[in-house]
């Protein structure tokens, strides 16, 4: 699959009736972080950008952050709790989504740009987050390195990420999802942040608390919307509403806390 094809695909699955309802119209598009007190997906959604930020001591909260694979800004809307929107910029490959986000998050910045090739200058950012992108990145290893340039002395990147094994080759096109990425232990993408130069990290395996709630909230969720026209437009979102097919190759959800050295 070309990234246009990537792009194309995710801009139809990320709007319509079946997954508005399935996140309230809440404009996330990610698995969440669930406890006993989590209501619904749009919640979960929300917690897992909160529990990101947490791994940012409020000290640090002030300066300018960037907002890697932004989506359709709901994560940026949240940083506009604890950053002040002149200092927020939220970058994605899809200009449509981006028109979204500009209007969930008034006043930040928002342009289109490759992850893996930032176009900001070295040391703009004292923070970046990532909210379960980074596995589709082409590669992870050359984001890790990106966001190590970009950030700024002592610097955090907080991300969630999904660790997957090899996929079959047709998987691996469909879902555009390279191989490159493949890891399956939190251990190895603590070898690979600290390979991109990253001073420490903390890789936290949350699978628990993300992706195995995620798979029974969809599962409830399919059960109850039981429909033909649901059923065709589940079939627009594999990664959401084909669980199924996908945790035969997830091995481990994690969030991750990556600091550049202080010099």
């Amino acid at each position: 699959m070309s990234q246009r094809a990537m792009i194309d695909g995710y801009d139809a699955a990320m709007q319509g009736a079946v997954i508005e309802a399935y996140y309230g119209s809440s404009d996330f598009y990610n698995f969440g972080f669930w406890s006993d007190a989590t209501q619904n997906q749009s919640q979960a959604s929300e917690d897992l950008v909160a529990r990101l930020l947490e791994f940012i001591p409020p000290a640090d909260r002030g300066g300018r952050i960037l907002d890697v694979a932004c989506g359709l800004g709901a994560s940026s809307r949240h940083l506009l709790r604890h950053f002040a929107a002149s200092q927020i910029v939220g970058i994605n490959v899809s200009e449509l989504q981006l028109e979204r986000a500009r209007h969930n998050a008034p006043g930040c910045e928002f342009r289109v740009m490759d992850a893996t090739r930032l176009d900001f200058p070295d040391a703009s950012f004292d923070n970046i987050l990532c909210v379960e992108a980074a596995f589709h990145f082409d590669t992870r290893a050359a984001f890790l390195r990106e966001a190590l340039r970009v950030l700024k002395p002592g610097g955090r990147l907080v991300h969630s990420d999904i660790l997957m094994s090899t996929l079959p080759p047709t998987t691996e096109v469909r879902t555009h999802i390279p191989n490159a990425n493949a890891m399956t232990d939190p251990a190895e993408l603590e070898r690979a942040i600290l390979a991109a130069g990253f001073a420490r990290t903390e890789v936290v395996d949350a699978t628990a608390q993300c992706w195995t709630p995620f798979l029974r909230s969809v599962r409830r969720f399919k059960a109850a919307h039981k429909r033909p026209g649901v059923a065709a437009a589940r079939r627009s979102a594999p990664l959401f509403f084909n669980p199924e097919y996908l945790a035969r190759f997830i091995r481990h959800y994690v969030l991750a806390c990556s600091q550049k050295a202080a010099d």
